[in-house]
């Protein structure tokens, strides 16, 4: 860092040159105004040389006749008269040095000094000899002063006549004998009475006079104008510099800022007093210091242009990018100086950040998008090569979200999507990866992995984080999510292919139920290939009549009578034999089918109900499974009422099934739609209770008939207390609340035991019977009713 020290000592006294810059940029009539007072002070100066010299002169010519055979030629009057005179010419010139700003300001004063330096010349040439004298050629020096003072050549030219005059008048007053001649060795006398030298001399003096009024005037006026355009053209330089759109600066060669102009004193925020307390290298960020440093060296060092690009900061400013072009020069006799021409490219920098920004990442949340995805992937494979380590990508897919943005509009599902985003960022950890691939999917990569263990715990997290509801525009929506793991190098080592078997793994997570997560494996594999035929075979399916309805009876627990029967989808597929409803509804709710296929399923429910009642099971409800997709489409009621009235079903007789976390997704919008429902007289049963964070002020909103206690609350109710506990709550609750509470599930003795102990109205599972078809229903009910026709 010699070179920043270097950079840092004392500034040098700038350059002569240099320091016109800062007269230039001051008010022309100032300008004007001090240029004139320093011609008056200059012609004072000289004034003083030409005084001394004459009076040099006469003092040794004085003592030159003195000790010569001659003597002393004035008398005590002349010598007197002319002392008076060079004390008075003396006092002038004092008083033009002393009053050269009030003299500037006011040219008629320097007429009349010029005037009486005219005067007093006149005077010393009468003393000298008159027509002889050999001080004449001081009216040119005064002529010239003239022309050095006044710009108006007709001055300088009065002022050369005024010279021929007074020396004419002087001739004419010492041949009238107006003034008497005074004598001067060497000189004849005969020439004062001669009136052809007297006319010759005057002719040559005035001719002198004027041709060097005329020359002095035109030399003048040439130089002022040459000088008029240098300064008009140095003035626009330097304005263009003061007022350039760019950042302009001079420093020395320590970096010390000489100059800067308005732009760059504005963006850098230092005032004019300031210069000389400034280094260049400290308005420099922290960062660029040293590429600067040992830049600035070199552009001294070869003296030539360079380019680079540096940010500036300092006190108060935010940051300022900026195109340098730094150029060294120097006089021979003057200090060297660097000029610095500095684009500001901030705009064009941020520009190019946003570009970015919208190339590597999602616009709507403002997570890493696949392109950086792919490339964080990469780095965090090369890591994992070298560290020995794993990592591990995270496909999340949101449970039903299609449902958010139909029903309440697309504007609340990007506002949930960022409040999702901002949630993930908040769950992980600063070195992960999250990126938004489309739609509700994300891409979480895992990095420095050891165990899946890790893995699970992390994906826990985030199961548990997204399950807290979110509140937006007055709503609060509960979502949940599907989670597929792919780990490297277990799994895959091709980030493409990781992606996809994560992929897979989430729709695997999503055919358990949604809600959880998975690791991938190999057999998932044939299940993706089975999911394809399925989701490609639905419409030909439906169109086939190839689906059919299987019923799981509802016992009465206090009289183990069978009150219903819930309808459950199966689909003959040719190729693939009995399919359950976890393998193509969800494929269905992706495809669209999920409405056509509902109301097939709502129609024959109806119908093979009304087939029952009229074989004598007049006291039989039906209950039918209401996906998310339906609960929410807008023709849902319509369809209902369309079916009911085709097939003449009591609705009474009629029960949906909602699951818990389908109607917690929106809790407004299902408090408005169940009670639509519960208005055509249709019972409604709040499915998979206890898994979808309902509470009790939910309860209260909606308009439910039963709670159904989730079988995985069921299955260990008899070992595990906490399973008992969550169980004997919801029975309780229901109980207080009046509703229905059935538990599902129930498959041993002891299960049913419990049940009964803690007063749940009814139960369902395989103690009693599994899923039958249409046909096999009828004998089961008279079995259980005692033979009833």
């Amino acid at each position: 860092m010699k070179g920043h020290d270097r950079m840092r000592q004392s500034p040098q006294s700038s350059p002569s040159w240099l320091s016109t810059l800062s007269t230039m940029i001051k008010s022309s009539g100032t300008q004007e105004l001090d240029v004139f007072c320093r011609r008056v002070l200059l012609v004072a100066r000289t004034k003083w040389i030409m005084l001394a010299m004459l009076g040099v002169y006469g003092l040794c010519a004085a003592v030159s006749y003195a000790m010569s055979s001659i003597g002393f030629c004035f008398t005590t009057q002349q010598t007197t008269f002319l002392v008076l005179t060079a004390l008075a010419v003396v006092i002038c010139n004092l008083l033009t040095c002393r009053f050269c700003g009030t003299a500037s300001q006011r040219t008629s004063l320097i007429h009349i000094q010029i005037g009486l330096d005219l005067l007093f010349v006149t005077i010393l040439i009468h003393f000298t000899g008159g027509v002889a004298s050999w001080f004449w050629p001081v009216y040119l020096l005064v002529t010239l002063e003239a022309a050095f003072l006044f710009e108006d050549r007709r001055d300088v030219w009065l002022i050369g006549t005024l010279g021929a005059a007074l020396y004419g008048a002087l001739l004419i007053a010492e041949a009238f004998h107006l003034l008497s001649e005074v004598v001067m060795p060497f000189v004849g006398q005969s020439l004062h009475g001669a009136f052809l030298f007297q006319a010759l001399m005057w002719l040559w003096v005035a001719g002198m006079n004027a041709t060097v009024a005329i020359i002095a005037a035109y030399l003048m006026d040439t130089i002022r104008r040459d000088h008029r355009k240098l300064k008009e053209s140095e003035e626009a330089l330097f304005g263009f510099i003061s007022t350039a759109s760019d950042l302009i600066f001079c420093c020395d060669a320590a970096g010390t800022i000489l100059y800067a102009n308005q732009v760059c004193r504005d963006r850098l925020r230092f005032d004019l007093g300031e210069y000389g307390r400034h280094s260049l290298c400290e308005l420099v960020v922290a960062p660029d210091r040293d590429r600067f440093n040992n830049w600035f060296r070199r552009v001294q060092a070869e003296s030539h242009t360079g380019h680079i690009e540096v940010r500036f900061t300092g006190d108060g400013v935010e940051h300022v990018d900026v195109e340098m072009s730094l150029t060294s020069c120097a006089r021979e006799d003057q200090a060297a100086v660097v000029w610095g021409v500095c684009h500001d490219i901030t705009e064009r920098k941020q520009a190019q950040q946003e570009l970015y920004k919208l190339a590597h990442h999602d616009i709507l949340t403002g997570l890493p998008n696949r392109v950086l995805l792919q490339d964080r992937l990469l780095q965090a494979r090369a890591l994992a090569q070298r560290m020995s380590s794993r990592f591990a990508l995270l496909f999340l897919d949101l449970d039903r979200f299609k449902i958010i943005n139909d029903t309440l509009g697309h504007s609340v599902g990007d506002e949930l999507l960022r409040l999702v985003a901002g949630r993930l960022k908040r769950t992980l950890r600063e070195t992960d990866t999250i990126a938004r691939i489309g739609g509700d999917e994300f891409i979480i990569l895992l990095v420095n992995m050891h165990e899946h263990n890790e893995v699970a715990v992390l994906a826990e997290k985030i199961l548990k984080s997204l399950s807290l509801p979110f509140s937006l525009r007055d709503h609060e929506l509960f979502i949940t999510t599907s989670i597929g793991i792919c780990m490297y190098p277990d799994n895959e080592q091709d980030s493409e292919v990781m992606m996809k078997k994560a992929d897979i793994a989430m729709y695997h997570a999503k055919a358990l139920g949604r809600n959880n997560f998975q690791f991938y494996s190999d057999d998932m594999d044939q299940n993706a290939s089975r999911r394809f035929v399925i989701s490609n075979s639905l419409r030909r399916g439906l169109e086939n009549n190839e689906f059919t309805l299987h019923y799981q009876p509802k016992v009465d627990i206090s009289t183990n009578r069978i009150v219903a029967m819930e309808a459950l989808i199966r689909w003959n597929h040719p190729e693939l034999g009995l399919l359950s409803p976890v393998e193509f509804i969800q494929l269905a709710e992706e495809n669209g089918l999920i409405m056509q296929l509902g109301e097939w399923v709502l129609r024959e429910a109806c119908r093979q109900t009304m087939l029952w009642i009229s074989a004598g099971l007049d006291s039989m409800r039906i209950a039918v499974n209401l996906s998310g997709y339906q609960l929410q489409h807008k023709d849902l009621l319509t369809t209902v009422r369309t079916v009911l009235a085709e097939t003449g079903m009591n609705p009474d007789n009629l029960e949906f099934e909602i699951t818990e976390s389908v109607i917690m997704q929106n809790p407004d919008f299902a408090v408005s739609i169940l009670s639509e429902i519960s208005d055509l007289g249709i019972h409604i049963s709040i499915d998979d209770f206890g898994t979808g964070y309902s509470s009790l002020a939910h309860l209260k909103r909606f308009a439910v008939n039963t709670l159904k206690i989730d079988k995985s609350f069921v299955r260990d109710v008899d070992m595990n207390a906490t399973d008992a506990a969550i169980a004997s709550a919801i029975i309780a609750m229901g109980s207080s609340l009046k509703l229905n509470v059935i538990a599902e599930g129930v498959e041993t003795q002891a299960q049913f035991d419990f049940l009964k102990k803690n007063k749940c109205n009814q139960v369902q599972g395989f103690l009693f019977s599994k899923p039958l078809p249409a046909k096999d229903v009828l004998a089961l009910v008279r079995e259980n009713r005692g033979g009833e026709n």
